[in-house]
């Protein structure tokens, strides 16, 4: 399927370097209009590619997991910050600061008037049970003693002591609810963090206002520990009778005069975390950065890479000749593989240099290139994904935009920049190529949705057996000194699997972004092509319509023209498109035209002068473009319709003319050139068969009795009449395709007028037996 048999032309055209141009107009390609400075684009490709040989980070050669053959150590001596150790300090940071409470100034106030009108109301009162009862209920434990020694305070000394006691000395002793402090406990601190009334985190100091987590009060669930430790903080404002009697009831309180706030709470965390700085460490030349044996981690491949950052840094330093030959050799190589890219493309197909297409072209290898690059960078254990899966949509690209040996020649150059872009070897660049060569080879010509798909499966099952193959000749195979790698069998699956979805996802994407590829390069596939075939399209449905005749006449002459075109090894699905739309043109008349009259029936011509006939006639190849563009049929369907007639006579109305200018003895002469078709002439060889196909079947209709010998003398004598009228001097069609092309519609035009045998009557069927009547 893939490596079919090349014909005898095929083989004389691949010793001319000019096979582009023929390749480019079998398929279809619109002609260069303006030829752009191949050097120009060269230089552009050049420029971009060099640049990302020096993106920003240290491409390393290992992927994390792997197992290095040999012990990676330091070559020079080098000092990191731990990125992942400073992201640790600061998460810690955020997890132990402690949880910020806010001050209730209500409940403080709440606190102080009830403590400060106690003195006031025990006034006067000789016993207890002289006390209101609300009093007494707010403070169970008041006794004689105490009521003697409140008694007894000075006003402004009571009251300056209560004011201390709330506004000071409470502060440190949060009361808040169970809620809160089963929130507050989330955070892994021992302290607690208070914030003033307003929501300030710190003093006019700038200091922050912690206490411990034992003196925080939760209502209701006081213990007698903490209960202690409160009456040590009353006792050192009041008297101990009347402390006691100010614990009982701070004791009881189960209003909070603290609230959890956690927006504050995490504003401290992040405050906390910023005052983290990197940690540093120092490595020796000849220090174990990762040992052997062991899988990589991230962490040891980060050490790698800023090792050969110092590396490179000192070199240019210390050995800046030695520095600069290395990029300068690394520019080189750049160049080599872009000139190569350039001979080739000028050598092979010419029709990129026209200026759309060389530009594109140019485009789509830079962006797979950065894709690549900035995929790898980002991703670099999906390396056998993300760096060969742009390679392999770009020659599925090509190879539908061009042929399949453009594809392959530039996916193999490409893969070679990518491979020295992304500093790998030999595997992956063998890996990469296994990929391009089944899609390239396998994509000849894409009929259905399936087909991609189908390829696509080859190309990934081809990839999992590369890289696994590759994979396994280094399993057991430890190279020298050096940073080599020993893969185990973890690391070469992963790598095959990673091939494989490359495979299958370059298909989805290819066939999702087909339409567009189509609109870019301005080409048509095989499977556009088929659709277009479907009758149930607009146009054609339009053309069945309103002009059956023309619409049965294009059906046949699609049908020879696609047998025509594939025995000469051109694109007959081509031909059979272009012959059912090269007549819609008709459509705007088509009563002027044979095919469409009815038999017998008057022929609208006979009331018109031969020069207005004429331009009613040469006139529907003009509207056929027209309808073409307003139907948005693709250009390569389009010079099917300007080309099918080429510049050949309109010899009916030029002969009319001629017997009139006659018959009128006014001694005018009818000239040939004013009864021909604009053009051009044909430009492709379908096209031309087109031409031949249409002149054929409507001469072979015109014959009253059509036998093989009148068929095969009709046929040749119009193939023959267009040759001599150099109607095929623009196109590449030889002396040896005009005679398969003749063979093949003499065949086909036999089969559509064969002969047909008489049915007897009834009467004389000697199997039904003569009729007898009832």
């Amino acid at each position: 399927m893939w490596f079919r048999k090349a014909s005898p032309r095929r083989q004389a055209i691949r010793e001319d370097v000019a096979e582009a141009e023929n390749i480019g107009k079998q398929r279809g390609a619109r002609p260069p209009v303006q030829t752009t400075p191949l050097v120009l684009i060269g230089a552009v490709f050049f420029l971009v590619a060099a640049l990302l040989q020096f993106w920003p980070g240290e491409l390393v050669a290992y992927q994390v997991g792997e197992r290095p053959g040999v012990d990676v150590v330091a070559p020079v001596r080098f000092t990191v910050e731990s990125d992942v150790q400073l992201e640790e300090a600061r998460k810690s940071a955020r997890e132990y600061s402690p949880p910020v409470i806010t001050a209730q100034q209500s409940a403080f106030d709440h606190l102080h008037n009830q403590l400060f009108s106690l003195k006031q109301d025990v006034q006067g009162a000789a016993t207890v049970k002289d006390l209101p009862d609300d009093v007494r209920a707010r403070f169970p434990g008041l006794n004689e003693a105490t009521l003697r020694q409140l008694q007894g305070m000075d006003q402004t000394s009571y009251a300056s002591m209560i004011r201390s006691l709330v506004y000071t000395g409470m502060t440190y002793w949060p009361i808040v609810t169970p809620a809160d402090y089963d929130r507050m406990r989330k955070q892994r601190s021992t302290q607690v963090a208070l914030a003033g009334v307003n929501g300030q985190l710190t003093d006019k100091e700038g200091r922050l206002s912690l206490v411990e987590y034992r003196n925080v009060l939760v209502a209701g669930n006081i213990t007698s520990e903490q209960r202690r430790a409160l009456m040590e903080t009353v006792e050192g404002e009041l008297p101990h009778v009347v402390a006691e009697l100010v614990t009982s009831y701070l004791v009881s309180q189960d209003q909070p005069t603290f609230q959890f706030d956690p927006a504050l709470t995490a504003q401290l965390g992040e405050q906390e975390a910023t005052l983290r700085v990197p940690g540093s460490r120092t490595y020796e030349p000849q220090q174990i950065l990762a040992p052997r044996g062991k899988p990589l981690t991230a962490e040891e491949l980060y050490l790698i890479g800023r090792a050969q950052a110092e590396v490179r840094r000192i070199e240019e330093q210390e050995h800046p000749l030695l520095f600069w030959l290395g990029r300068l050799g690394l520019l080189a190589t750049v160049g080599i593989l872009t000139a190569a890219g350039m001979l080739y493309v000028s050598r092979m197909n010419a029709a990129v240099r026209s200026v759309g297409r060389g530009w594109a072209v140019c485009a789509l290898l830079l962006a797979m290139l950065i894709v690549s690059r900035a995929a790898v960078g980002y991703f670099p254990q999906s390396l056998y994904l993300s760096g060969i899966a742009p390679t392999l949509l770009t020659a599925i690209i090509l190879v539908i935009a061009y042929n399949q040996r453009f594809a392959l020649g530039m996916a193999a150059i490409q893969g070679l920049l990518v491979t020295l872009t992304l500093r790998q070897g030999f595997d992956f660049y063998l890996s990469l190529l296994t990929g391009v060569a089944v899609l390239s080879f396998g994509l000849n010509e894409i009929r259905t949705r399936g087909k991609l798909i189908e390829m696509g499966a080859f190309a990934a099952a081809a990839m999992f057996l590369a890289v696994l193959a590759l994979g396994l000749s280094r399993v057991l195979w430890s190279t020298g000194p050096g940073w080599s790698v020993t893969p185990d069998m973890t690391i070469v699956l992963r790598n095959s699997l990673w091939a494989t979805a490359g495979g299958m996802g370059v298909a989805m994407v290819a066939l999702a972004a087909l339409p567009s590829i189509e609109r870019i390069f301005r080409i048509t596939t095989a499977m556009t092509l088929l659709e277009l075939c479907d009758a149930n399209k607009p146009l054609l449905r339009r053309l069945s319509q309103e002009a059956p005749g023309t619409f049965n006449h294009s059906l046949t002459v699609g049908i020879m023209a696609e047998a025509a075109g594939n025995a000469i090894g051109a694109n007959g699905l081509l031909c059979r498109v272009g012959a059912y739309y090269h007549d819609v043109g008709k459509l705007s008349k088509p009563l002027y035209f044979i095919e469409n009259q009815r038999s017998g029936g008057p022929n609208r011509h006979d009331k018109l002068s031969p020069a207005m006939s004429l331009l009613i006639i040469v006139g529907h190849v003009k509207d056929g473009v027209e309808l073409a563009r307003e139907y948005a049929l693709p250009w390569i369907v389009h010079q099917f319709i300007e080309q099918h007639h080429g510049t050949t006579l309109v010899e009916y109305f030029f002969h009319a003319a001629r017997k009139k200018a006659e018959e009128g003895d006014g001694g005018v002469v009818v000239s040939d050139t004013e009864f021909r078709y604009p053009g051009p002439k044909p430009q492709t060889r379908e096209a031309a068969i087109v031409m031949i196909c249409d002149g054929c079947e409507s001469a072979v209709r015109a014959i009253d009795e059509p036998t093989a010998g009148r068929i095969e003398s009709a046929v040749h004598g119009i193939i023959m009449k267009r040759l001599m009228d150099g109607q095929f001097n623009e196109c590449d069609l030889t002396l040896r395709d005009l005679s398969r092309i003749e063979e093949t519609l003499t065949r086909a035009l036999a089969a559509v007028h064969h002969g047909r045998v008489a049915y007897p009557t009834a009467v004389e069927s000697p199997a039904l037996g003569a009729a007898r009547p009832a």
